[in-house]
């Protein structure tokens, strides 16, 4: 309760406004609004972003299951606004109350003592990625692949035959949700082959066969059936199944393969399985089986996704994110380290000890891409617990009390991500790669559109809008967009890049040929930025400098703070 209490606070301003945390969750609003209006299951089109086709969007509708039936549930009492917000109050603190069920019953797999198990869950709001991600009016996707990760970490420990089907089967889910989970899923099915070459466990068998059969249900349950035989690079599609039911199938072999007594032996059957598995999947897919984005062209690549943080590696971050990232192996690594110091029980050392590659796994992805760090942060918590349970009384014991105070507050929270991340903080404005450059953003504000009532009044129109702000516009009014920031509809992305950035005098042509009625922009937006940076005398630039356009009418009334509103003449 204590947690819910402190991430609800933290959310109140939020909440107040009825304000998302971040685009894609006023975008997943929208696929749940129009889910319940009667959308398709099985079509998860946008079709208020380049109407009348739609976009196509590259989401499956099971995290809108959740959201949906809360809205549905709080819309018997609520005004339409309120129910929305309570759902999206009630979803990420579930997923909290999840978590922590899951946290509890993996550090009871390790044997975790109460005390250290208590700190282990206080300490979540220290843990900024996976805070972040459970907090109220957070319900995109993010939050749920932690859960998965989480859940299959715990049956992994478990090690039986039917945990580990279950976990493949989880996995399964946590993939149709997002296809970034690959890397993690390469890291446990690496514990689960290393299980069998030492211990002749047979769990990687029941992992395969959960993650091949659910893989399957799930295909049939959420893409349609004209989908089946398209090859996706951004979603679970059939050359994944097929890579799956090669690699079940070479586990299933080891049954019956020579030589299996020997760990020789045992490691040598196990090479099928990859060298099955990968032909599958990459011959279909190319280069884009293992870089999904690939398939961006490098139009829309460098000047809209290099631009994206939480995708990017550690070394395009912020000193404090590339701090934040860095604290999270070593934290796990003196957490096992004292685990192991103190533990006598074998089968706790060796459940520590899976957990630390695991996790340790998990911290490495996050070195790649940033969002990684969710699942990193989650899985670090019991060594954060073994640590503070270890350095907490010794800091209590000390007698001078300004040291003892000092020492108080190190023990709980010196090693946590947030504590090193706002030691690194002060060299963050010294650091120019990391983020978005322009004189004109570091003077803007970020954009309220909560207030602009007379936006929403307007007639339904269509909008040219920079791609951050186009989500919350199209929630908070009746009006459609040419594009927001969702790869698969380059086409349109590219359009907008090009006008905004791109010389002046083809940005009326494009806009004209979208059939925008209205060009909305956001000062404080960090695409728009970037849209400046592209070249001299772009319409960002003229927007930064409210200068006027000829073929632009600007409309004073809605034009307040950072945004910028103007009718197309």
């Amino acid at each position: 309760m204590l947690v819910a209490a402190i991430l609800t606070l933290a959310a109140l301003p939020m909440i107040a406004s009825h304000s998302a945390q971040d685009p894609d969750d006023y975008m997943r609003l929208l696929q749940v609004r129009a889910l319940l209006d009667g959308q398709g299951w099985f079509d998860s089109h946008q079709y208020r972003l380049d109407p009348p086709s739609g976009a196509d969007m590259h989401w499956v509708r099971l995290v809108d299951l959740p959201i949906a039936a809360a809205l549905a549930l709080f819309r018997l009492f609520l005004a339409p606004l309120w129910a929305e917000t309570a759902a999206m109050i009630a979803v990420p603190l579930g997923q909290l109350a999840l978590a922590m069920w899951l946290l509890r019953q993996l550090m009871r797999e390790l044997r975790l003592e109460p005390v250290a198990q208590l700190w282990a869950l206080l300490l979540i709001p220290l843990f900024p990625l996976l805070s972040t991600n459970l907090m109220p009016m957070r319900i995109d996707h993010h939050g749920w692949q932690a859960l998965a990760a989480l859940a299959a970490v715990l049956l992994v420990l478990r090690g039986t035959w039917r945990a580990a089907a279950l976990g493949g089967a989880i996995t399964a889910a946590w993939l149709f949700i997002s296809l970034e989970g690959v890397a993690m899923l390469a890291v446990i099915g690496a514990v689960y082959a290393w299980r069998y070459w030492q211990q002749a466990s047979r769990a990687i068998e029941g992992f395969l066969f959960g993650l091949t059969l659910g893989a399957m249900i799930l295909l049939a349950a959420l893409i349609p059936p004209g989908g089946y035989t398209i090859a996706r690079c951004d979603m679970v599609s059939w050359p994944h199944i097929m890579a799956f039911a090669a690699a079940l199938m070479a586990a299933a072999a080891l049954r019956v393969m020579p030589g299996q007594q020997g760990k020789a032996g045992r490691l040598l059957a196990l090479v099928p399985i990859p060298l099955l598995a990968a032909p599958l999947l990459i011959l279909p897919l190319g280069v884009c089986a293992v870089a999904p984005m690939a398939m961006v062209e490098p139009l829309v690549r460098s000047n809209w996704q290099a631009y994206l943080r939480e995708s990017a590696p550690i070394w395009q971050q912020s000193p404090s994110a590339a701090a934040m990232l860095l604290a999270l192996p070593v934290l796990i690594a003196l957490g096992l380290r004292q685990a192991l110091k103190v533990s006598a029980d074998p089968g706790a050392r060796a459940a520590w000890t899976t957990l630390g590659a695991l996790a340790l796994g998990a911290s490495a992805i996050a070195l790649l891409i940033m969002r990684g760090g969710i699942i990193a942060q989650l899985l670090a918590l019991p060594f954060a617990g073994v640590m503070v349970a270890q350095l907490l009384p010794r800091a209590r014991a000390l007698q001078q009390v300004p040291l003892r105070i000092v020492a108080t507050i190190l023990a709980i929270a010196g090693l946590t991500p947030a504590f090193v991340g706002a030691l690194a903080k002060p060299l963050d404005p010294r650091v120019t790669h990391s983020s978005v450059r322009h004189a004109g953003l570091a003077a803007a504000q970020p954009c309220d559109l909560a207030p602009l009532a007379a936006l929403a009044a307007l007639a339904p129109a269509h909008m040219f809008a920079n791609l951050d702000i186009t989500p919350e516009l199209l929630v908070r009014t009746r009006h459609t967009a040419v594009a927001a920031g969702y790869h698969r509809n380059y086409a349109r992305l590219r359009d907008v890049i090009l006008a905004f950035g791109g010389p002046i005098d083809q940005a009326r042509a494009i806009i004209t040929a979208n059939r925008a009625h209205y060009v909305i922009a956001c000062k404080g937006s960090a695409d728009l930025a970037g849209f400046a940076n592209m070249g001299p005398d772009t319409l960002a630039d003229r927007i930064y400098a409210d200068q006027p356009v000829p073929w632009l009418e600007p409309i004073a009334q809605l034009s307040t703070g950072s945004l910028r509103v103007y009718r197309v003449k």
